[in-house]
């Protein structure tokens, strides 16, 4: 999958840890985000999307971009899942 700029170079560390410590992983859960703001100003929204590694990818929206990524926090993880109880429990342990 392609990489914006912004992801390819300018989060370039970041990414490379990613991929050669934690490891990228499949996605398993996304949820679409496009806020009220977003829309005033005429932006597209986006796709959060968790990996089975604990990783957050946010993708463009119509999904052929990487715009960044990161370790999603446990707040993220709830939210995306809608409850604790909901979170995978490999995930805890991430």
């Amino acid at each position: 999958m392609e990489m914006t700029y912004h992801c390819e170079v300018q989060r370039a560390d970041r990414v490379k840890h990613i991929i050669d410590t934690i490891g990228l992983g499949q996605v398993v859960r996304e949820k679409y985000i496009h806020t009220a703001e977003q829309i005033r100003k005429g932006q597209a929204g986006k796709y959060l999307c968790i990996t089975d590694t604990g990783i957050m990818l946010v993708k463009t929206e119509d999904k052929l971009k990487i715009i960044t990524m990161y370790v999603a926090t446990y707040r993220e993880l709830v939210a995306i899942y809608g409850g604790q109880n909901k979170i995978p429990k490999y995930l805890h342990k991430r």
